[in-house]
C-alpha cells in the first residue's frame, strides 16, 4: 500500500506548475491540467483543498487562475501532503503494544523529517538529478 494517494500526488503536480508559473502570473486550471495531465475536475476539488489550507490562491476572471499563497521556500512538501492526505503518518491503526506504536512513532518522526524540505527545493533536486547526464547521437 502506497503512503500517498493519488490526491497527494496529483496535489504536488498541480502545485509545482503554480510554483513555476507564479514567477511569472497565474495558471489556468486549464493549463495545469494539460500540463500535468489530471482532468480538470479532479484537479478542481484538490485546488479547492490546498485553496482552503491557504497554500495556493485563485484569482477569478480572464487573467484569472492560482498563484501560490506564499513563496515556495515557506511551502513545504509536509504542508502539501498533509493538507491533501489528512493524516501523513505510517500508520493510523491504534497500537497496544509499546513496542509496535514505538516503532510507528519512530517513523513518523522520520516521514516529518523527510517532508519538512520546503518547496523550492524541488528545483535543486531536478538540477542534481540531471547534473551527469550526457546525451550523444
Amino acid at each position: 500500500m502506497a503512503l500517498l494517494s493519488t490526491k497527494g500526488v496529483y496535489g504536488l503536480a498541480a502545485i509545482l506548475q503554480i510554483a513555476k508559473a507564479s514567477e511569472v502570473a497565474p495558471i489556468s486550471i486549464k493549463e495545469i491540467a494539460e500540463r500535468t495531465g489530471v482532468s480538470k475536475n479532479y484537479l478542481e476539488q484538490i485546488l479547492n483543498t490546498l485553496r482552503n489550507e491557504k497554500l495556493v490562491c485563485s484569482i477569478k476572471g480572464k487573467n484569472g487562475g492560482y498563484h501560490l499563497a506564499r513563496d515556495a521556500s515557506e511551502i513545504t512538501f509536509g504542508e502539501i501532503f498533509t493538507a491533501l492526505e489528512k493524516d501523513l503518518r505510517m500508520t493510523s491503526i491504534q497500537m497496544s503494544d509499546p513496542g509496535l506504536r514505538a516503532f510507528f512513532e519512530k517513523f513518523d518522526v522520520k516521514l516529518a523529517e523527510i517532508f519538512n524540505e520546503p518547496l523550492s527545493s524541488y528545483e535543486e533536486m531536478m538540477a542534481r538529478s540531471v547534473q551527469y547526464l550526457n546525451f550523444s547521437i
